[in-house]
């Protein structure tokens, strides 16, 4: 239980490290990506730093999901059942308050 908690805790400071740490990046990617003077070159920094800004958060917002998955052990969990009964006509007839 003990080492439960402290890989949660790891986890959850690693990933708002690496976002942080990716967020600093991209901040200062994107001042020297304005910065630059002529426009054809400028206009391709600043594409790939959006680019890169959409790979670098998506993958720190993939990890952080994945270890927390991983940690809290809910991958091999059950669904839950179905609710029992017909919904769906219910649904078609506008009548949603009964739900």
């Amino acid at each position: 239980m003990v080492v439960k908690i402290l890989a949660s805790v790891t986890a959850v400071l690693g990933a708002a490290a690496l976002t942080l740490a990716c967020m600093v990046a991209l901040v200062m990617g994107t001042i020297r990506a304005v910065s630059i003077d002529a426009i054809l070159p400028r206009v391709l920094a600043v594409a790939a730093d959006l680019v890169l800004g959409t790979v670098l958060l998506l993958g720190c917002i993939y990890l952080a999901t994945h270890l927390a998955v991983r940690i809290v052990g809910v991958g091999q969990a059950e669904f839950p059942p179905l609710p029992e009964g017909d919904y769906s006509a219910e649904m078609r007839s506008g009548d949603s308050a009964k739900i």
